[in-house]
């Protein structure tokens, strides 16, 4: 997709990483070093982020289409998603409708904007009053403005949205994030193969903050996924019910 940037290394079983909100693919450069010795690791920029297209719809669904826009130009029949907040949220979306979509790894993932904890949804307000001036004549201020506005509007998930979610996902939180711990909860208990796991110490940025133990889970899920389908291969036994 030329509207959608996106650059692969390693080879093997195909993962796509989804960022946070205002970020790029780079904020996974450290975990993709070490994931591309055993899988091919597709970092994607999303919508009006790093080196995608800043036009056309923003929203979480517009993402997860792109995203499925991304694989079908690869031609892959299979793939995993580990995302990290709006990427995360993204990547709940995608495992609704997207049977090619086969594990997730959802980092700091909320489904409505209410469960972001006060203290950083006022926080957020107030950089967009402070960024409401600069927008009227700065194009960054613009887009940050566009960002935090999705942010604080979207998404609007229903946890019975998620049962219909037939394959395994890791739900990471750190002990202090900024989502509140009762929609981790409730997400990975709506999920029927739901794993969750709490990063203590941790806060929003596992992957910067709390690298070593959030990728020690990480790879813990994923090697216990694709050794169970091996497995699962070689007995003749279907991978999944979907």
């Amino acid at each position: 997709m030329k509207d959608i940037y996106y650059q692969i290394s390693g080879e093997g079983f195909p993962i796509v990483f989804l960022h946070g909100n205002g970020e790029d693919h780079h904020i996974f450069d450290q975990a993709v070093l070490q994931l591309s010795k055993q899988y091919q690791c597709i970092c994607i920029d999303s919508r009006y982020h790093g080196q995608s297209i800043h036009a056309g719809e923003l929203s979480y669904q517009q993402m997860a289409k792109d995203v499925m826009g991304v694989v079908d130009e690869l031609k892959l029949e299979a793939y995993d998603i580990i995302g990290f907040s709006d990427g995360a949220i993204i990547a709940l979306l995608l495992a609704q409708c997207d049977l090619r979509l086969k594990h997730v790894v959802s980092i700091g993932a909320n489904t409505k904007p209410c469960y972001i904890k006060s203290f950083y949804r006022l926080t957020f307000y107030l950089q967009m009053l402070c960024l409401a001036v600069f927008a009227l004549y700065q194009k960054k201020a613009r887009l940050t403005l566009k960002l935090y506005r999705l942010m604080l509007t979207q998404p609007q998930i229903e946890y019975q949205q998620l049962h219909q979610i037939r394959i395994p996902v890791l739900i990471l939180a750190g002990e202090f994030d900024m989502i509140k711990e009762y929609d981790t909860k409730q997400i990975a208990k709506a999920l029927p193969y739901g794993i969750q796991k709490i990063i203590k110490h941790g806060n929003h940025f596992l992957l910067r903050d709390s690298f070593l133990e959030t990728m020690k889970e990480i790879c813990l899920f994923l090697d216990a996924c694709h050794q169970e389908e091996s497995h699962e291969n070689m007995s003749g036994t279907p991978i999944n019910n979907r």
